[in-house]
């Protein structure tokens, strides 16, 4: 029992309970870079997939907008890199919010991201030479929209200096001290390699270790950051972003990868990795902070609701699921800050924690699903917890009449 909403008063003894999750892994994400989040807004989350049994928290901490985590290794670089000073998680903050999710049976997965993602840090004038494209403008057109005469800026380590890897060491000590769980998400996703073309020191460092392309470069920076990760923590596992921009990296067999392309496209990647374990976030299932627009106000991606994401089955998509350790939730924060987040995540993420803790599902009695859901969202909003309807309020009240008993997945 992880919470005590679920603690019972039981008459009858001896009683044996069998209970547990089908998958180790059963996430949600949040990024505090494109929005900052407020601490009490993410200790409610944690409430929430306490009370959902979700147990990892996949912090998405820096990005191109800004860097939130103070560090104790490089004195300056959140106060620099933030939006503000007020506007990033102190030693203090980030200490007390690991121990209260652990209280409430959450791992935090902090991600840093990079090679790519990485603008935030050239703020910070002592690391301004290692992120490239700093300045660049990336303008472009919005079919049937307008023009972008800016474009959001964006920047990609240099993988050529030594400054990169002192970096990223630090980082890494900072993560050790802050966070217990085996798991560091380093990013690799969406690496602009032109960025990687401006500079002449860098085409020079690839000749003189026989790199011939930006694919081979990005495999040495993988490699070499890893390194440095295991160096400042052994126990540390590298978790990336994988997708069909990034299927020609290679990656080491215990790095956990997790998939966020179609879920038409997850068996190739069982083929194209048949040694590494993967966490699912399709994008066109688990993304669920799509279908509400994007920052410029066009349309952007594809909203799913609660009985889609409770219908999605894992091992649906040709992975075996041997090599699949869970899933996750992604809601990312262009589009998402303190107003609106919960109400994005709650009910739905409801229907995963479901699927990935319960066995799988053949046919699916809808009424006793769409009982449980409306009591789970009830307590959620007993907590304070903001957390949209299941359905109507008449069929909260008749569900017989709005449901069948029985569904065929």
């Amino acid at each position: 029992m992880q919470t005590q909403n679920e603690l019972l008063i039981i008459e009858n003894v001896p009683l044996k309970i069998r209970d547990g999750p089908r998958f180790q892994y059963r996430g949600l994400m949040v990024d505090s870079s494109r929005h900052f989040l407020p601490l009490p807004i993410l200790r409610r989350i944690i409430d929430g997939m306490c009370l959902a049994k979700l147990n990892k928290l996949h912090w998405h901490l820096v990005d191109d907008d800004s860097f939130t985590m103070q560090s104790i290794h490089i004195p300056g670089l959140a106060e620099k890199a933030a939006f503000s000073e007020d506007m990033m998680y102190t030693k203090t903050q980030i200490e007390e919010f690991v121990h209260y999710a652990k209280q409430k049976g959450v791992d935090i997965i902090p991600e840093i991201d990079c090679p790519g993602h990485s603008r935030a840090i050239g703020k910070f004038a002592p690391l301004s030479s290692i992120t490239t494209c700093f300045n660049r403008t990336w303008p472009h057109k919005l079919a049937d929209y307008f023009i972008i005469h800016g474009g959001p800026p964006t920047s990609a380590l240099d993988p050529s200096m030594d400054l990169t890897y002192d970096y990223l060491e630090k980082v890494f000590r900072d993560l050790a001290h802050y966070f217990e769980h085996s798991f560091v998400h380093l990013g690799g996703d969406e690496v602009v390699y032109s960025c990687w073309k401006e500079r002449k020191s860098i085409d020079d460092f690839m000749k003189r270790h026989k790199l011939a392309n930006h694919t081979q470069l990005m495999n040495f920076f993988i490699n070499k950051a890893r390194g440095v990760l295991r160096k400042v923590d052994s126990r540390k596992k590298a978790i990336y972003w994988s997708n069909k921009r990034t299927e020609n990296v290679r990656y080491a067999d215990d790095d956990i990868l997790q998939f966020w392309g179609p879920m038409s496209l997850i068996h190739s990647f069982s083929i194209k990795y048949p040694k590494n374990k993967f966490i699912l976030s399709p994008t066109d299932m688990l993304y669920i902070s799509s279908g509400f627009g994007n920052r410029y106000g066009t349309p952007g991606g594809t909203y799913r609701t609660w009985l889609e994401i409770y219908l999605f089955e894992p091992s649906n998509y040709g992975m075996p699921e041997s090599m699949i350790i869970g899933a996750e939730a992604c809601t990312w924060g262009e589009m998402a800050d303190e107003s609106n987040l919960e109400v994005k995540i709650w009910p739905r993420a409801l229907g995963l924690a479901e699927t990935l803790w319960s066995p799988k599902r053949g046919t699916i009695d809808m009424i006793s699903v769409v009982r449980r859901m409306n009591e789970l969202a009830a307590k959620l909003r007993s907590l304070k917890i903001p957390c949209g309807p299941i359905t109507s309020q008449y069929c909260e009240a008749h569900i017989n009449d709005c449901f069948q008993r029985f569904y065929h997945s």
